[in-house]
């Protein structure tokens, strides 16, 4: 028997106490991190934790790099990587008591437990504690939840990212398997007309009216159902919220200058192409000015996809039946569905997305890092 097949044997035999009394030592050391935005220290201090902790398994490859005010790792264990994990140790702001977690029962609390530093640390201890070499990789940023520009966009318009499908454990609440995602794509419209007083309105071009004029036509273009919404399964329709807008200056002024924010989810019968071509259309037609804020290509798998196919037997082998779901967010997925690589999106059992009592099951934990492992064995 080869060290690596002992490797592997003692991994598999780890009891449950001990996966459990580990995983929550990492899940509270990940999030005493204060990892907001605005914290290029301990956005820093966070990767630096990773590569340290990673540095136990001498198979892997670390590779530790900054873009701009964001930093990154990447860690693999052969050149060729058929599966990458993704995972973010960035988190949205926090009152400063939420970066102190506690256990309440069965719930890790605090800031980032599920969102998504308790899934992370699964997929952390999963590549510390691996002795084989299977072609997995992994990728973990630190700007996820401001638009992963510096993070998983540039690593994958700038960097030789080759896979055969990634895996996401930040979204799919509950053991539910994602198997597709809406696109987004978030812009901004400028408009302008003529100032004049409000009760000589003809001598003035009022910049709101354009806007509702584009809103309104934009509406009709993108919301493919308007009278039956209730009835399509998952709401699984394109949306378009008007977020902002904002003009003038006062009452009795036509305003000579406006602005808009819109959020437009789609489905993958559209491409972000699609969008794009429809707004900028639009924006010109009205004579407004378009910036784009950021973008999102929709996300699917086939459900014929032969990883995925093994991640359902693996999900059978530790789980049960698998549950399918679709995701009307967006997550880092949407940057390797632009470059065609198909993603795998699960969650563990949690609750309190960016609120004050956000918490995640440790013993969901220990069940999606063993989904995990078992998922990984199965990769040739």
């Amino acid at each position: 028997m080869s060290q690596n097949e002992i490797g592997i044997i003692d991994l598999a035999l780890l009891d449950d106490k001990k996966i459990k009394e580990e995983l929550l030592e990492l899940v509270f050391n990940l999030i005493r991190f204060k990892t907001i935005a605005s914290n290029e220290d301990e956005l820093k201090k966070i990767i630096d934790f990773t590569e340290n902790y990673l540095k136990d398994n001498k198979l892997l490859k670390i590779e530790k790099f900054k873009v701009n005010n964001k930093y990154n790792l990447i860690a693999k264990i052969n050149d060729e990587v058929k599966v990458y994990f993704v995972v973010h140790l960035d988190v949205v702001d926090a009152k400063e008591e939420q970066f102190n977690p506690y256990l309440d029962g069965d719930k890790i609390v605090g800031r980032g437990a599920l969102d998504m530093k308790g899934p992370a640390a699964t997929v952390l201890y999963l590549f510390r504690n691996l002795n084989k070499f299977i072609p997995i990789g992994l990728i973990a940023t630190t700007d996820e939840e401001v638009g992963s520009l510096n993070g998983v966009k540039y690593i994958t318009e700038n960097m030789d990212i080759k896979a055969d499908v990634v895996v996401i454990p930040d979204g799919g609440e509950d053991f539910n398997i994602i198997t597709k995602g809406k696109g987004a794509f978030h812009f901004r419209v400028k408009s302008y007309g003529k100032s004049a007083h409000g009760s000589t309105t003809w001598l003035g071009v009022n910049a709101v009216d354009k806007l509702l004029e584009f809103y309104k036509e934009l509406k009709n273009i993108i919301l493919e159902y308007k009278d039956d919404n209730e009835n399509i399964e998952n709401n699984w329709y394109n949306t378009l919220n008007l977020g902002k807008i904002e003009g003038g200056v006062k009452v009795n002024v036509v305003p000579d200058y406006a602005y808009a924010e819109f959020d437009i989810r789609f489905t993958e019968k559209y491409s972000l192409d699609n969008i794009y071509n429809v707004v900028d259309y639009l924006t010109k037609k009205h004579n407004l000015e378009l910036e784009v804020l950021s973008t999102g290509s929709p996300v699917s798998i086939d459900l014929n996809n032969k990883y995925l196919q093994k991640f359902i037997q693996s999900y059978k082998e530790i789980l049960s039946e698998p549950k399918f779901s679709v995701e009307h967010g967006a997550t880092d997925g949407r940057f390797f569905a632009a470059k065609n690589i198909p993603v795998i999106t699960i969650y563990p059992q949690g609750q309190g997305l960016h609120s004050d009592y956000e918490w995640v099951s440790l013993s969901s934990l220990v069940t999606l890092f063993k989904l995990f492992y078992n998922f990984i064995l199965k990769i040739t």
